[in-house]
């Protein structure tokens, strides 16, 4: 297509400005041009209160709506990210669609499966481009990884993300208005977020899918609830999560997730393990692995087997740098007609929400296996898969 790609960002909350930040500097760049925003209260769309996060913010040229709707009948996008918290999707991304309007959804789409799977026939059948905000995926450290890993089997992986409540806050969503928790924190409420594996944990799950180049076939957890007498002050989501995930390849996954209150701290270990070698990700990212005649002739030192595969230093995973990437190689995949560019799409996300999904339905079962094909196809889960609301 010739020109920039016309932009349209619905919800201006935390996550929003990030994205605005990105696009902002992409604009900078003629690959974008920055056209609608939308956002329900109008103190998000201030240009002051924009432009106190993102200093080269311009409202010129951008129209500004008070709904997703009016933006996808204005003509005015080619393309819509959606940031939207997960329970307040009211079928904007099947009517943009229709419209043949690119999809960026921030994850998760919705907290019902149902939701993703009426927003992926919508998708599909208008044949747009579409992404999912895994934005892990186009790290540089993590892409290493998963190149690396390319035609090696990888037999475990374990992810422990620690943080704190208090570290995960959102405050520019009014959910005090719309039912919601009063101090507008709705990454700590249950109902709003789908507990912090669907809220947050959904990261780490898409990012050990897209290491090992494959699906997540089964899942078993177990939470520790957060006592009911904390639930007014600290949120109603667990203080610790335990996942773990059967890989259609044979590999097994464990997610261990920790949301204590009151300790500000945040912390991470990862390791993968393939055939013949330990990743881990240390200043540098390294793989331990003897790769000369076999057996050798004397054990070799730690240092002998020590190889960088990505050399450091790493920003975080989840920062302004990945924000962008993600962006820009949406933008450039359809500005291009380069889909390859795209590390996901919309249909091929569906096994990352499901799993998160499962996980809770798991934890509620005392820890059933669920499989996730099931879990999208048969009648014993579709309770847990419709939105009681729609």
């Amino acid at each position: 297509m010739a020109g920039p790609l016309r932009i349209g960002l619905v919800g201006v909350g935390q996550r929003g400005l990030q994205h605005v930040n990105s696009l902002v500097q992409l604009q900078q760049e003629e690959i974008v041009q920055i056209t609608a925003l939308a956002d329900p209260f109008p103190e998000n769309l201030d240009e002051n209160k924009i432009t106190g996060y993102v200093p080269d913010y311009s409202p010129a040229g951008v129209k500004l709506f008070d709904s997703a709707d009016a933006m996808i009948e204005s003509g005015l996008v080619d393309a819509i990210w959606f940031v939207i918290p997960p329970n307040q999707h009211r079928g904007e991304i099947e009517r943009a669609a229709k419209r043949e309007i690119a999809i960026y959804a921030e994850k998760p789409q919705s907290l019902f499966l149902d939701d993703i799977v009426s927003q992926d026939i919508a998708i599909t059948k208008a044949g747009v481009p579409s992404t999912v905000g895994f934005q892990m995926r186009h790290d540089r450290g993590y892409t290493d990884i998963a190149n690396y890993l390319k035609g090696k089997w990888v037999a475990a992986m374990t992810m422990v993300a620690e943080g704190g409540v208090e570290n995960h806050g959102v405050k520019h969503s009014h959910t005090e208005e719309q039912g919601g928790p009063a101090n507008r924190v709705w990454t700590a409420n249950r109902a709003w977020s789908g507990t912090s594996i669907v809220e947050a944990g959904i990261h780490q799950t898409d990012i050990m899918r897209y290491w090992s180049d494959d699906d997540v076939e089964w899942v078993r957890a177990t939470y520790t609830e957060r006592p009911p007498e904390l639930h007014d002050t600290e949120g109603d989501n667990p203080i610790a999560y335990t996942v773990t995930y059967g890989m259609k390849k044979g590999g097994v996954a464990n997610l261990l997730f920790t949301k204590p209150a009151r300790s500000y701290y945040n912390g991470r270990f990862d390791y993968i393990i393939w055939t013949h070698g330990t990743i881990k990700l240390e200043d540098d990212f390294v793989d331990y692995s003897f790769d000369e005649d076999w057996p050798p002739d004397e054990k070799p030192t730690i240092g002998e087997v020590r190889k960088v595969i990505s050399a450091g230093p790493h920003n975080t995973a989840m920062g302004g740098e990945s924000t962008r990437a993600i962006s820009e190689a949406f933008a450039t995949s359809i500005v291009e007609n380069r889909p390859e560019n795209r590390l996901n799409s919309f249909h091929s996300s569906i096994n990352s929400l499901a799993s998160v999904l499962a996980a809770n339905i798991s934890n509620d079962l005392d820890g059933e296996k669920i499989v996730i094909d099931e879990f999208i196809n048969d009648d014993k889960y579709a309770r847990y898969r419709k939105n009681p609301n729609r």
